[in-house]
């Protein structure tokens, strides 16, 4: 190998290492969902219009709507485990500082705890772990180009292998972490309003694969 070849070596390894990949891999197995949302009694319903709260099957989507500060969450019934989950949400509303995704492994008694893989409308994300009413960023919430912002359409993909959690935004790798509180769960999907905002986001075409991780 020449100089010149080793030189753009040492430059392309350090480019591949300073832009960051996922510390694991994983291999889909079959699928267990293929939601389009066109059976309105496969998800969480509930509406209250007086305090602003939509939780529904609507036009062949699931849309959660909320008019006050706080989650709001909607489940399936399907227990899961060792997963990975992709669905695209479509935020219409226009105030940005809020946050919506997806849940995996969401306690089975809907009390808010399971993992939470979240975009906000300001370009940012994160991964953080429900606890009742608390819900804590197991990463730290995180501006990223990926992030399609304001009222437009975004792809997450959530992986929930074992300890292993990943989150991919629209086909991009952008956090990791590993945690051990919860095991297995119902799928879910969620949205937040902060700071006397709103949020009114649709969710779309969510496919649940059985999942494993590569051999480490």
């Amino acid at each position: 190998m020449s100089r010149k070849s080793i030189f753009l070596f040492i430059i392309l390894s350090f480019i591949l290492v300073s832009c960051g990949g996922p510390s694991a891999e994983y291999t889909l197995g079959e699928v267990t969902l293929s939601e389009d949302f066109s059976n309105p009694k496969a998800w969480e319903y509930f509406v209250d219009e007086s305090a602003g709260l939509n939780l529904q099957v609507t036009d062949g989507a699931y849309r959660i709507r909320l008019g006050d500060s706080g989650y709001l969450w909607g489940l399936n019934d399907q227990n899961q485990s060792d997963v990975v989950l992709e669905i695209t949400a479509n935020q219409l509303s226009t105030h940005e500082n809020n946050a919506y995704g997806i849940m995996c492994r969401a306690n089975t008694s809907n009390n808010g705890d399971g993992y939470y893989f979240l975009i906000s409308g300001d370009g940012f994300y994160s991964i953080s772990r429900g606890e009742g009413e608390d819900v804590n960023p197991i990463v730290d919430w995180t501006e990223s180009s990926a992030v399609n912002k304001g009222a437009d359409s975004n792809t997450l993909r959530a992986v929930c292998i074992g300890d292993y959690l990943a989150l991919y935004v629209n086909d991009q790798f952008v956090a990791d972490a590993r945690d051990t509180a919860y095991s297995s769960g119902y799928a879910g999907l969620t949205a937040a309003a902060f700071e006397e905002g709103d949020i009114d986001v649709t969710f779309d075409n969510l496919t649940i694969w059985q999942a494993s991780l590569a051999a480490e």
